[in-house]
């Protein structure tokens, strides 16, 4: 039976994200005299370092980790000096970790982001960034053109000490050669990057930067649509930005659908029309015990016991996997599934998706038009809709849909939905999504019942987070706030909001890059 010690230590694996893209996914596992568990997660490729997990235990030689913030959960157990196990973070992904020995750590100070400009000619620069993480007995590097809204590409070879750095991206048939240069503020590698030609170039990382846990984000090197939303002596100020996307483009939201899902819900709630007990059964006809007692409320928070994915749902192809999920595989899925037993907290696409067909039945009539009575029309969101395959409403502004892009740059295909629509299907803009934060900060009378209900604390999660309708509420000192994000196959978003009601951000992007750590900061940390 493994104890706490025997997890103890800095572990590193690479992480597949699918099309020749990985990345290097690290935690930190410490533990007190009392046995509790510690966990630190790193995501050197990404820039993120030391960040505080929201919960570890280990209990009969496996290892859980759950971040809140990151919306991620991994789960593990040794197997031969390796930590072997799952990260969920919008899918779920196989790792195998390995603890890193004193060599490896002596390495750690050439870990982070190495930044450099190639000056292509007089009037033209292209920056690069090259992010360096360790890996046991060896590094894991990956390429950046943020200009070329390119990220991720993999580079095959790595060398770095205290003398040079070398690498190779075979993908873009480029490389690199350069000599140390220090200086007090800067450690630097000047030489030639190859790729066709050749053109000099310096990267440079800040000492500051090195294995910084408080390195800020900038927005400037994502592709992103955006906004900071403050509320001050009643008067509303919109910050609006955007970077590398078209303006005023329509981006794919993702599960930020599910709290307009969550939104129809409280609604039933707020006015009586359904009970905070009211069941499955109540609703569909002839469900089996115990499916038909799960409530709707438990399936609004992630605790209905239903599984992450309906078995019946082939998503091998990820480029449109919900587009031919109809609603009679969704209720052959519901009759025949099992539940997770005991039905603690499980982040569920499925229950999602029933819990808006449930709302369709009760109202006898569309999603569609549940979200356009309830939220399109009355705030004006009137380039926001549901992505339906082969719908009108779809094809006549289909023409504003951004192109989605995968980590690595590349295209990729629009989502449509048909019975999995309450997971995500929603298509929105940033001033769309302005209008909708704005009403959940400082709701009308109409609407307060409503609003109060959805960010109700139903479900504890750690010691700082809890979940409401749909919605996470986070608090971290005498700070309190609601969040959720979102991810398609190109596209990703986060919006979040201060439970005072004061501060607001809505991020949209059109690649598959997440931006809750963006977000985050700008929600939390106002740039002076």
């Amino acid at each position: 039976m493994a104890s706490a010690s025997d997890f103890s230590g800095t572990w590193r694996g690479q992480l597949n994200l699918g099309q020749g893209v990985s990345i290097v996914l690290g935690f930190d596992i410490s533990h007190n005299e009392d046995g509790e568990v510690n966990v630190l997660i790193d995501s050197p490729n990404q820039g993120m370092h030391d960040f505080p997990a929201s919960s570890a235990a280990i209990k009969n030689n496996q290892l859980t980790i759950q971040s809140d913030e990151l919306d991620a959960q991994f789960s593990g157990h040794l197997n031969n000096q390796k930590l072997s196990g799952e990260w969920k973070q919008g899918q779920a992904m196989p790792i195998d970790l390995s603890r890193l020995a004193s060599n490896d750590e002596q390495r750690m100070r050439f870990e982070g982001t190495y930044k450099g400009t190639l000056d292509i000619n007089a009037n033209t620069s292209l920056p690069l960034q090259l992010n360096i993480a360790v890996l046991a007995n060896g590094y894991l590097a990956t390429l950046d053109s943020p200009a070329q809204e390119s990220f991720g590409i993999p580079v095959d070879q790595v060398n770095i000490d205290d003398t040079q750095l070398t690498f190779q991206a075979s993908m873009i048939g480029a490389s690199y050669s350069g000599t140390l240069t220090e200086s007090e503020s800067s450690q630097c590698y000047k030489g030639q990057f190859s790729q066709g030609g050749k053109l000099p170039l310096t990267l440079c990382i800040k000492a500051t930067e090195q294995t910084s846990s408080t390195q800020q984000v900038n927005p400037a090197d994502y592709n992103v649509d955006g906004a900071v939303i403050t509320y001050s002596n009643g008067q509303w100020q919109v910050e609006r930005f955007t970077h590398h996307v078209p303006k005023d483009a329509q981006f794919e939201i993702g599960s930020v659908t599910k709290t307009m899902v969550a939104f129809l819900l409280a609604e039933d709630l707020a006015n009586e029309s359904l009970a905070q007990d009211t069941q499955l059964a109540e609703v569909w006809d002839k469900l089996p015990k115990p499916i038909g007692d799960i409530s709707l409320v438990s399936l609004a928070t992630h605790f209905s016991g239903l599984p992450r994915l309906p078995a019946n749902l082939d998503v091998t192809d990820d480029t449109n996997p919900y587009a031919d999920y109809h609603l009679n595989q969704l209720s052959d899925a519901l009759r025949n599934t099992e539940l997770s037993s005991p039905m603690g907290y499980q982040y569920s696409n499925f229950g999602y998706s029933v819990l808006a067909e449930t709302l369709v039945a009760f109202h006898h009539q569309s999603l569609d038009t549940l979200l356009t009575q309830s939220l399109f029309k009355p705030l004006n969101m009137n380039h926001s809709y549901l992505a339906l395959e082969n719908e009108d409403h779809v094809k006549a502004h289909i023409n504003a849909l951004a192109q989605g892009h995968r980590f690595d740059g590349d295209t990729t295909s629009h989502w449509y939905f048909d019975a999995m629509a309450g997971a995500g299907a929603v298509v929105s803009t940033v001033d769309d999504m302005v209008s909708y934060i704005k009403l959940m900060m400082q709701p009308p009378e109409s609407q307060k019942d409503t609003v109060e209900t959805v960010l109700e604390p139903r479900e504890s999660l750690s010691t700082q987070t809890q979940q409401a309708l749909g919605w996470l509420i986070q608090n971290k000192g005498q700070q309190r706030w609601a969040w959720h994000n979102g991810q398609t196959a190109g596209f990703t978003s986060y919006v979040g909001f201060t439970l005072d009601g004061h501060r607001g951000v809505v991020l949209l992007s059109n690649q598959a890059r997440p931006v809750t750590q963006l977000g985050q900061q700008l929600l939390l940390t106002p740039v002076k």
